[in-house]
Order: C-alpha cells, then structure tokens, then sequence
C-alpha cells in the first residue's frame, strides 16, 4: 500500500479528528449505544451517512472542482455541528498535509476553499498526489471516519480498546459494500441515511457535560 496513504490514515496523523465523535457522544447520553449490538447498529449507519453524505463531494473535489463542492457541501451540511466539525477537521487536515507535503498547490487550498469542509479538502489534497488514486482516496477516507467514531466511543467507556477492533473488524464488509454502492456519486446526489444521528448531532452544544466539540 502507498506509505503516504498510510501516513494520511495513521491516527497520529494531527487533523483533529480526535476532538470529535461525529454525534455519538449525544446518542450514548441519550442511551442509544447501550450494548455492543446497538453500538454496531449505530456505526454501520455511521458508515452508510459517511459513505452517502461525504464521500460525494470528495469525489467532485477530486475530480478539480474542490471550491464547488466546498460550496455544495456547506449548503449540504445544514446541521450546524456537523457543518462546524467538518470545516474544522477540514482547516486542521489542510495544515497538517500542507506541512507535510509541502507542495504549493496543497499551501493554495487554503485560501481557494471558502469553507474548507473535511471531504472536500481530502479529496483535493489528494488529487494533488499522482501516486493516490481516487479509490484510494476515497476508502482511507471511510475508514479514517469510521475508525475516529469509534475510537471516540472507547474514550466514552462504551466499549473497550481491544473489543472495538472487533467491533471494526466486523464493520470492513459494510464499509466495502459502501463504497461499492457510493461510487461514481457526486455532490449533488448526496443524502442524509441516519436521522437517528443526525438529531444526536444538533442537539450536541444542549448536553450537560461534553467530551467532544461535536
């Protein structure tokens, strides 16, 4: 596998992902992740609404038109946590790739992109990389996005480090089927698959106490 893929996926990398749980954190306060089974239920929706609802504007901002798709997305993302972590995430992935790669086109992103929305940045990021594919891209993507959700659900106590890697382990045949069933789609095919998730979400900045920003 190509080590910069690899080196963009590793945890270490410093993109922030760390600092949100993608709307879990309420969903476990509103006892929605009681058990492993409900957990699991949860992430395959997860993946089903990453896969659905980002991956799309990846693909266009793959494809050369990262300011459209940046545009779409925010029009997109109309939960207003969701729309801040993802323009948060996206900021923090556009520094640490700029200083990784060092490549002028990657320093221009971040003035060319309005909102600088996760997927967007990733997909054009990595369009800049001729080694990196578009699959590529698009499955370090899903599995960044997944991995982070779940490793937030270990540091809320809902499942412990070494039963989640199972619990991830079973979630590969739903992230293929995904991004199966996902390519080719672009932004504006983009759609929302887990209401559950979604009102978890926006109700995040009302929880008593937070971990998480979103």
């Amino acid at each position: 596998m190509n080590a910069l893929l690899l080196q963009l996926t590793d945890s270490g990398f410093p993109a922030g992902a760390f600092a949100h749980s993608g709307g879990l954190e309420a969903l476990h306060q509103l006892g929605l992740l009681r058990g492993e089974a409900q957990l699991r239920a949860r992430l395959v929706e997860f993946t089903w609404h990453a896969a659905l609802g980002a991956l799309p504007f990846l693909h266009d901002a793959h494809a050369g038109d990262a300011k459209r798709a940046d545009v779409a997305a925010q029009v997109f993302l109309s939960n207003h946590v969701a729309q801040r972590a993802s323009q948060a995430q996206g900021k923090a992935f556009l520094l640490a790739a700029e200083a990784t790669l060092e490549v002028a086109k990657v320093t221009a992103l971040r003035d060319a992109l309005p909102h600088s929305h996760l997927a967007v940045a990733y997909g054009a990021v990595l369009a800049t990389q001729p080694s990196i594919s578009l699959d590529e891209a698009r499955q370090a993507f899903l599995f960044s996005t997944v991995r982070s959700a779940l490793s937030s659900v270990v540091r809320l106590g809902v499942v412990g480090p070494l039963r989640a890697q199972a619990v991830m382990r079973g979630l590969h045949p739903v992230m293929e089927q995904a991004l199966l069933e996902s390519r080719g789609l672009r932004g504006e095919d983009a759609v929302s698959v887990s209401p559950w998730l979604e009102t978890a979400q926006a109700a995040h900045d009302r929880l008593y106490s937070r971990l998480f920003q979103s």
